[in-house]
C-alpha cells in the first residue's frame, strides 16, 4: 500500500479561505495603527521644530516664524505666506528670508482643527506675542501642542475631532 503525501484540494481551499477572512478583519487594525503611528510623528516633528525655531531666533537674534505645511483652512503653505507673519519680510534679504522661515510638515490623512494656530512668530528673546494651541486631528484620534509665551511645548493626546 503506498500512501499519498500532500493536500486536497478542499484543503488548500479552506486554508486560503481561513487566510483571506483573517486579513479582511486585520487590515482597518492596521490601517488605524498606521494613522496613529503618522499622527504621533507629526505632533513631535512640530514639537522637536518649535524648540529648534526658538533656539535660533535666540542665537540670531532675529525674529523667526514657523508654519505648518497646511494652514487650518487646509490650504498648502509656502515660504512667503509663512514669511508674511514676520515684521518687514519683504524688505529683508534672501538670504535673511531663508534663514527665518520654517515650514513644517503636517502628513497626509491629518488635519489641523479649525481654531488651531498654524504659525509661531517667535521673537529675537525666543518669546512668542501669545500662548498658541495646535490640535492635530485624524480619524482616529487627536493631538494637542500648547505652545506658552516663553516657548515651552506640552504635547498630550485627544480624541478623534
Amino acid at each position: 500500500m503506498q500512501l499519498k503525501r500532500g493536500f486536497t484540494l478542499v484543503e488548500l481551499m479552506v486554508t486560503i479561505a481561513v487566510v483571506a477572512i483573517i486579513t479582511t478583519i486585520a487590515i482597518p487594525s492596521f490601517q488605524n495603527m498606521i494613522l496613529r503611528q503618522n499622527l504621533r510623528t507629526t505632533a513631535y516633528n512640530i514639537r522637536d521644530m518649535l524648540k529648534e525655531t526658538r533656539s535660533r531666533a535666540v542665537l540670531n537674534q532675529n525674529e523667526i516664524v514657523l508654519c505648518t505645511s497646511i494652514n487650518k483652512s487646509a490650504s498648502t503653505v509656502t515660504e512667503s505666506k509663512c514669511g508674511a507673519f514676520l515684521t518687514n519680510y519683504s524688505s529683508r534679504t534672501n538670504s535673511l528670508k531663508k534663514s527665518s522661515v520654517f515650514i513644517v510638515n503636517i502628513e497626509k490623512k491629518i488635519t489641523l482643527k479649525n481654531t488651531s494656530d498654524d504659525n509661531f512668530v517667535f521673537s529675537p528673546r525666543g518669546n512668542l506675542n501669545s500662548t498658541k494651541i495646535i490640535t492635530l486631528c485624524s480619524a482616529v484620534e487627536s493631538y494637542i501642542l500648547k505652545v506658552d509665551m516663553s516657548g515651552t511645548v506640552d504635547i498630550s493626546q485627544g480624541a478623534a475631532c
